[in-house]
């Protein structure tokens, strides 16, 4: 189940776990969930996983949500 209410980036830091802030801003920067893994020493499922933990925690759906949420962040959308 997804929040009604998307996160702002700050709220998201707060309630994210160390592994997950780490994923988050390898994501924010373009990493795959391969090259993620590598750089982790993670697998890529472990990756996948922290993935959707992140979505589900900020209220967005898949990949494309997060990279929406992500962007919006970054320019001061994401403020409740």
């Amino acid at each position: 189940m997804v929040n009604e209410e998307k996160l702002s980036y700050e709220e998201a830091l707060k309630i994210l776990s160390v592994a997950e802030v780490r994923v988050l801003g390898l994501v924010e920067k373009g990493y795959t969930s391969s090259e993620i893994a590598d750089m982790l020493g993670n697998s890529k499922r472990t990756i996948q996983t922290h993935k959707q933990n992140i979505c589900r925690k900020i209220g967005v759906m898949g990949r494309l949500g997060l990279q929406k949420w992500l962007w919006e962040a970054r320019n001061g959308e994401n403020k409740r």
